[in-house]
């Protein structure tokens, strides 16, 4: 049979994406030694010979010898046999000759008609979501994907190996199964990126909460007006907004806002991240307790985000402790389920998951380029750092929208990120336009600089 090495991972292969993963875990273990070979001219020859050969095949051929792999040789050739066990003397560079001729098209024909879940896993190649980025960005903006995976062994193919490791407490999915209506409301060709609205509820009394020992949970506000948050987004909507969102722990059940949103769909920004709220449920053993986001596109609950990384604070619904408090999240698995289109990739996260140092490493390996965030927070912390690793890396835009605290809108309201290149005009927190009180609505123009993209109506 042609090439052991590369035949073995061939016959233990369930799908393409399995393949793909399979030879993309074993190029990454071994990336130097691989990337050492491919600068050697007759290796390098070789290697792309292999691509190209493996690269003509569609995705129909390569589900057909997946399923029964005795049939690769006749399917592919004599040219590609030999090629492979040239290669293969070299093991695992048949690996990677055949993995570049995969992203070449099969894989793209599978990433493009895809409305199915698709489980990032190890070695896994992951194409780039891009998108046109406006003209009035022009130069200025941060370095494209392609310029800054120039060194990996994918290159100049618009992919890159999913790098982390299995087994961590967050995976990460990408969803196609709204694809076009995604790509249709987060770009527009004359327009570019859609406005978003981060909205403020007026907190009144505060929130209630319940602390056992050195937990907390159960926190929700003293007054719930889903009219007047219902007025709200649709204020948002007048103003253009296709997107919004609300704070972090704002509503009393995550489900709150559910009917309401179902019934006037048409006059609220098509997609809606419904701030999120605490909620226990059964689970195999003790009680799950999550800190749970819904997300709403067309008026139907289409995704959930829970949070990862409980807050900690001396500090809650008005009183002061000695001691820390931990937000009592249990430690089951959490999933990043991140919307994807051809042209973006939406992920939502909660507040302190952007703290947290492996969540948005694991955003960006992901390709997220728009990323909305509920929070509910007195301090800024590390939230630049994450939100400046979308607009860097990703070429992406960042939307948190904060609890409002008080008149003056402090720490911030709104905390935003573009795709600049200046640093003063990436990222912005925002705590208000100097009104008192501080306004309950704002609406960010990502295709502007920061902080000028952000108006207060």
């Amino acid at each position: 049979m042609a090439g052991d090495g590369f035949m073995s991972h061939l016959a233990a292969a369930d799908s393409l994406s399995d393949l793909s993963r399979r030879l993309g875990a074993v190029c990454l273990e071994r990336e130097s030694e691989l990337a050492e070979m491919a600068d050697q001219p007759a290796t390098a020859r070789e290697l792309r010979r292999l691509e190209d050969w493996c690269g003509r095949q569609s995705l129909a051929i390569w589900e057909e010898v997946i399923a029964d792999p005795s049939r690769f040789d006749a399917r592919f050739g004599a040219k590609v046999v030999a090629s492979l066990r040239r290669t293969g003397a070299r093991y695992p560079l048949d690996c990677l000759g055949v993995v570049r001729g995969i992203c070449r098209r099969a894989l793209g024909e599978l990433f493009a008609t895809t409305v199915d879940q698709v489980s990032l896993e190890h070695g896994l190649p992951v194409p780039f979501a891009t998108r046109p980025l406006p003209d009035v960005l022009g130069e200025h903006c941060t370095t494209s994907l392609t310029t800054l995976n120039g060194t990996n062994l994918l290159h100049p193919l618009p992919y890159d190996l999913y790098g982390p490791l299995p087994g961590g407490q967050v995976r990460v999915v990408l969803d196609y199964a709204h694809r076009d209506r995604l790509d249709e409301l987060t770009w527009d060709e004359e327009t570019g990126l859609p406005k978003i609205a981060t909205i403020h509820p007026v907190v009144g009394d505060g929130f209630d909460v319940t602390i056992e020992g050195d937990r907390f949970f159960h926190v929700r506000p003293k007054e719930w007006d889903a009219d007047a948050v219902a007025r709200l987004l649709e204020a948002a909507k007048a103003e253009g907004a296709s997107l919004a969102v609300l704070p972090e722990l704002s509503l009393p059940a995550p489900d709150a806002l559910e009917d309401l949103i179902g019934r006037a769909s048409d006059d609220l920004p098509p997609l809606v991240v419904a701030g999120s709220a605490h909620v226990e449920e059964a689970g195999a053993g003790e009680p799950i307790r999550a800190n749970e986001a819904r997300i709403y596109l067309d008026g139907r609950f289409v995704a959930r985000a829970r949070k990862h990384h409980g807050f900690r604070t001396k500090e809650i619904a008005g009183e002061s402790f000695g001691d820390y408090l931990l937000e009592d999240l249990t430690r089951d698995q959490k999933t990043i389920m991140v919307l994807s289109g051809t042209r973006t990739r939406l992920a939502v996260v909660i507040c302190a998951d952007l703290q947290e140092a492996k969540i948005p490493a694991l955003l960006v390996a992901a390709g997220v380029n728009l990323l909305l965030v509920p929070t509910m927070t007195r301090k800024i912390g590390s939230f630049n750092t994450a939100v400046s690793g979308v607009a860097g890396w990703s070429q992406g835009v960042a939307a948190l929208a904060n609890t409002r605290w008080g008149e003056d809108g402090q720490p911030f309201l709104c905390f935003c990120a573009v795709p600049r290149e200046s640093p003063l005009e990436q990222t912005a927190a925002l705590p208000d336009d100097g009104r008192e009180p501080a306004p309950v609505l704002g609406v960010f123009d990502p295709n502007q600089p920061l902080p000028d993209a952000v108006s207060w109506p």
